[in-house]
């Protein structure tokens, strides 16, 4: 389950070329993803497409220049050992009149930090003494 979750709205305006798609930035900072959440209104008739991207590089789908193409539709994935910096954005092109949204629902979780280093302590003995005295 997850700690916290974030919703941001990538709207991509109408008349936007899928040969100069417009980058929507997501504020997701230090954060470790449990679960995206994708949503896509009645309306775009398939006119619209977008992509995640992570610091410049297409995420999802996966396959480089493929666009997600929906019309009233939302999915869920569950990615694994993902990046938790920053670098989210929406990629996405318009070429209908009028603008669409897509939503996006990041469950997230504390990253997983390292545990303080506790300092080696390195025990010595003293020698044993030669002799006893007894008093």
């Amino acid at each position: 389950m997850a700690l916290r979750i974030f919703q941001y709205s990538a709207t991509i305006p109408a008349g936007t070329p899928k040969s100069a798609p417009i980058t929507v930035p997501i504020d997701l900072d230090g954060w470790d993803l449990q679960r995206l959440d994708l949503q896509v209104p009645p309306g775009p008739s398939y006119l619209m497409g977008f992509a995640v991207f992570n610091n410049g590089v297409q995420w999802f789908p996966q396959s480089p220049g493929e666009w997600i193409v929906w019309d009233d539709r939302a999915e869920s994935w569950y990615p694994t050992e993902q990046p938790n910096g920053g670098g989210w954005s929406v990629v996405g092109y318009n070429t209908g009149t009028y603008d669409h949204t897509v939503t996006t629902i990041w469950h997230v979780n504390l990253p997983a930090t390292a545990l303080p280093t506790v300092p080696t302590v390195q025990i010595t003995s003293a020698p044993a003494p030669s002799s006893l005295v007894l008093l």
